[in-house]
């Protein structure tokens, strides 16, 4: 149970400034919540931003590389898991409008605020599963195909890459899975 301030006399209430009186009785974990929502979210709408970007223009990085056999291999990588990209990235974009709305609704102690970060967690769990699946079936055998055509040994060079991809897509799910359900627990502990 947390230590509840002594309560305020009728004169200290009325002296508070409209600041002050919205937030009084506000956990401080809801405002941490509500900024950690807010810097999630807009890297979250950055990563979308550049993921669309990628998918109907093309990555501008690999510009950099020349025109070389890898970034041959790698534009053709793109083109074939463009539909799984604009599917992940229409994910994102609601699980982004879902954490930054929710984000808002903490800082701005609106009464239905945890409820619609829960909807975030939620959506952001699903949304990661999705992506480990998608992963599995789309992104790891497109890379070990670009590896083969690539005359990469069969041994070492490969192994590495697969498993760099099948432990980075479980691995980047997890992470954000453990993330999204410390959020629920952590605010429905707020929750009077």
């Amino acid at each position: 149970m947390q230590d509840q301030p002594p309560p305020l006399s009728p004169e200290e209430v009325a002296s508070l400034s409209a600041v002050e009186y919205a937030h009084l009785g506000s956990p401080q974990t809801v405002k941490v919540f509500g900024i950690m929502h807010l810097i999630f979210g807009g890297l979250g709408a950055a990563a979308a931003i550049w993921a669309l970007w990628i998918s109907f223009f093309g990555n501008p990085m690999i510009k950099l590389m020349g025109n070389t056999p890898q970034a041959q291999m790698q534009v053709a990588l793109q083109e074939k898991m463009q539909g799984v990209t604009i599917v992940s990235t229409v994910i994102m974009l609601i699980v982004t409008f879902l954490i930054l709305y929710s984000g808002i609704a903490l800082l701005k102690n609106r009464r239905n605020a945890v409820t619609w970060s829960n909807r975030y967690a939620v959506a952001s769990i699903i949304q990661k599963m999705i992506n480990i699946i998608l992963g599995l079936i789309y992104t790891v055998p497109l890379t070990k195909e670009m590896m083969a055509s690539a005359g990469a040994p069969p041994g070492v060079a490969a192994g590495v890459m697969e498993t760099f991809a099948i432990a980075s897509t479980i691995g980047g799910g997890l992470i954000s899975w453990c993330l999204s359900s410390t959020c629920v627990d952590f605010l429905e502990s707020t929750r009077g």
